[in-house]
């Protein structure tokens, strides 16, 4: 057996077992979920996408077409709160998701990492930037 056919059978093994992983996980792994299709079969809700090289999860359960995308139908997609394994800042943050003194956190609006040098850190990277560290 070649390696592309050994491929072509592990991939689906390897699509399964991703099912099974949590957020964080999957977020740093995003090649190994199955892109979009647009051939009509149904995506059931909680289906984990790669989208772009992001993973997107399904709201609603939704017909794999190229007006459900995550592009063309936002509402239908949910996004997860990790990029690459580290959690993302919202840009509101309750006490419930606070963030740990030394905990990392990706910032969207400026793609970065932050270290939060606060415990029980509400607060953005632009609203109290001495809350946090720029990692390089």
């Amino acid at each position: 057996m070649d390696i592309i056919e050994r491929a072509r059978k592990l991939r689906p093994i390897i699509e399964r077992a991703m099912e099974k992983e949590d957020d964080k996980t999957a977020s740093e792994a995003a090649e190994l979920y199955p892109k979009m299709n647009f051939d009509g079969s149904l995506i059931k809700a909680g289906t984990r996408i790669n989208w772009k090289g992001e993973i997107k999860k399904a709201a609603v359960d939704l017909w794999d077409r190229e007006e459900n995308s995550p592009e063309n139908a936002a509402n239908l997609w949910a996004e997860l709160d990790f990029i690459d394994g580290v959690r993302v800042i919202p840009e509101v943050i309750t006490a419930e998701k606070a963030f740990s003194m030394g905990e990392m956190g990706f910032y969207k609006p400026k793609g970065k990492i932050y270290k939060s040098l606060l415990d029980k850190n509400v607060y953005s990277p632009e609203v109290y930037p001495d809350g946090w560290e720029e990692q390089k």
